[in-house]
Order: C-alpha cells, then sequence, then structure tokens
C-alpha cells in the first residue's frame, strides 16, 4: 500500500478511538477475517478486549454459552462478527445446517446480551440479506424489507435478516440498543481462499497465482461474469462499523459499503492483470450467478458518519495479493 494511503488510514482510524477508551468490548467471531481487524484496531485502546475462541469450549450455538460468556466477561459494547458463511458453492448440501447455525448464534447472541445489560450491540450483518430481486440496482436502506433474498443464499442470507429483526423486537420491548450495520463483501488480508470458503475476489486471487505458477492455459470463472458486486477493502470496513459504533444509534440498516459496482468479469480482469497471468479467462455459464446487482447506497453513510472508504479497488487487491503470496501456505490452509 502507498505510504501516504496508509497513513490516511490509520489517522481517519485513531481519530474515531475516542469513544471506546477504557471500554469493555466482546468480538464474538473476533478471530475471523473482520474480526480480527477490529480487533487488531480496538486492542491498543479499550480496557479489556475479549475474543471468544471455539477451541476454549465455546458454542454460541448454546444459550447457556453466550449467557455465561456475558456474566463471565461483563461487556460494555458486542460487536457481533459471529457467523457460519463462505462463498456461493458453500451453501450447497448445507442449506439447513447454515440456516440454524446463523439462527442460533444471533439469535441467542442478542438476547444473552439483552439479560446481561451490554450497552450496545453493533451486529454485522451482510449485504445478502438485502432482497435478491429488487428492481433497483442500488440496495438502500429504505427498501431493507421490501422483498425475498436471493434463493441462492437464503440459507446465509435470511437468518441474519431475522437477526436484525429479532434486534428491532428487543428494542421495541426491552428499549435494548443495537444497530445493524450492513456490510458490503469484505476482501482484504487475511481472508478466506480455501476453495470451499472463499468469496469470488479472494478466490480469484488463488486462481490467477496458482494458474501462473502452474503455467495453467485457462482459468474458469462461475458464471456470466455479468453480476455487478461492491467490493469493500477491509481495513475501510473496520473503520466503517467502528465509526457507526460510536455515532449512530437508529434501530434501521445502516449500509458500510462503497456505492461502486464492478462486474465480475472486470473483477477477473484486474485481478488477472495484477498476478501478471497471461493465460484465458472462461466463464462456466452452467454455474451459478446469484444475485445480478448488489451495490449498496451509500447516501445515508455519508450523512451519519461523514465519511467514505479510502481505499481504491485497485491498491486494496494490490495489497491483499501481497498478503497472500508472503502468507500462502497459512491462507490456503484457513
Amino acid at each position: 500500500m502507498p505510504k501516504k494511503l496508509k497513513i490516511a488510514i490509520i489517522f481517519s482510524i485513531m481519530f474515531d478511538l475516542g469513544f471506546y477508551k477504557n471500554k469493555k468490548i466482546a468480538i464474538p467471531g473476533g478471530a475471523g477475517f473482520v474480526g480480527a481487524h477490529l480487533a487488531e484496531i480496538l486492542r491498543p485502546v479499550v480496557a479489556e478486549l475479549f475474543i471468544p475462541r471455539v477451541e476454549d469450549g465455546i458454542d454460541f450455538r448454546r444459550y447457556e454459552d453466550c449467557v455465561s460468556y456475558f456474566a463471565t466477561t461483563k461487556p460494555d459494547i458486542v460487536i457481533n462478527c459471529a457467523a457460519d458463511q463462505g462463498g456461493i458453492g458453500y451453501y450447497k448440501g448445507r442449506q439447513a445446517d447454515v440456516f440454524l447455525n446463523n439462527i442460533q448464534m444471533n439469535l441467542y447472541l442478542l438476547k444473552a446480551a439483552q439479560e446481561a445489560g451490554v450497552k450496545k450491540f453493533v451486529n454485522v450483518v451482510p449485504n445478502c440479506s438485502y432482497p435478491g430481486y429488487a428492481h433497483t440496482d442500488v440496495l438502500e436502506e429504505e427498501h431493507y424489507w421490501d422483498g425475498e433474498v436471493h434463493d441462492s443464499i437464503f440459507s446465509y442470507g435470511l437468518p441474519r435478516k431475522v437477526s436484525v429483526a429479532f434486534g428491532k423486537a428487543l428494542f421495541q420491548q426491552f428499549g435494548f440498543s443495537s444497530i445493524h450495520v450492513v456490510a458490503a463483501n469484505m476482501y482484504g488480508p487475511g481472508d478466506r481462499f480455501d476453495a470451499q470458503n472463499s468469496k469470488a475476489l479472494a478466490a480469484f486471487i488463488r486462481k490467477f497465482y496458482e494458474a501462473k505458477r502452474d503455467g495453467a492455459p485457462a482459468v474458469h470463472v462461475w458464471g456470466t461474469g455479468k453480476p455487478l458486486r461492491d467490493w469493500l477493502y477491509v481495513k475501510d470496513g473496520a473503520e466503517g462499523i467502528l465509526r457507526a459504533a460510536a455515532v449512530y444509534d437508529d434501530i434501521e440498516p445502516l449500509n458500510i459499503a462503497t456505492g461502486v459496482g464492478i462486474s465480475v468479469a472486470d473483477l477477473a480482469m484486474k485481478i488477472k492483470e495484477a498476478v501478471g497471468y497471461q493465460g484465458e479467462i472462461i466463464f462456466d455459464t452452467d454455474k451459478p450467478d446469484g444475485a445480478m446487482v448488489k451495490i449498496s447506497g451509500v447516501k445515508k453513510m455519508k450523512k451519519v458518519l461523514g465519511w467514505v472508504p479510502a481505499t481504491p479497488l485497485e491498491a486494496g487487491i494490490r495489497e491483499t495479493l501481497e498478503w497472500f503470496d508472503k502468507n500462502y501456505d497459512k491462507a490456503i490452509s484457513n
């Protein structure tokens, strides 16, 4: 990343961190991709930071684990990044498991946080929870409840949408403070690059990197290449989430995104060029596209946060590729 850009990102994050000073923060999912970046930013300033781990025997699909965890840690703020999710191919054959895992984790965490007296619950939600068949090119917050999530992702998107509804119910009945930030597809250092769990951008980086290394004549890309997606660099995403947690208190969703769409085909070409791969791209049109447009509106975000993501897509791809190259063995095993 260029030095000036890195300094700008660090400065903009530091500018907003006074809200977190001396607070106790818990991040369910804090050992994962997005959660780890949030933890990295918060660790120097908070009084205590709690990162629950499955290997410690904590399973948020059990309500009693959620209750005991918050009773032990007593956080002021919970930033919820817990999820069972992956790329579009991850859900095939496990739809019911994914649905139930996400329903249990998110609803139990919300209810246990309310019971424990948590002051604020920050729910990080994917933009696949938006209506998947909307007759609009931009996903605006006022249309969040206007239709079904896309069938290709319903087993993940719908449970996450239910968590937003449950947060609203807890507010109506108990006055419980939760906010629901709807994030665009995030990417960056530490992303998941394994074949089953990676999203398109990370999958492309691995495919083109390995094709160049192995001298493969072509790289196959799922679908037609026509769907439009909004890609948010994870360090920008983490900053946006933390800014929202500090100043936003409305129960209605808030997008965190770039507001800029790029087709799958153009994204593949950008990554091909960044890697320096010289072969062909073949689109496997028998594979699903998913929703054709997932570009998040950012008018409300700009008004509420006075902020936009700082990292251009090309710069984010370069930094992600550099991390992948240096951490190849770790990246493909996650």
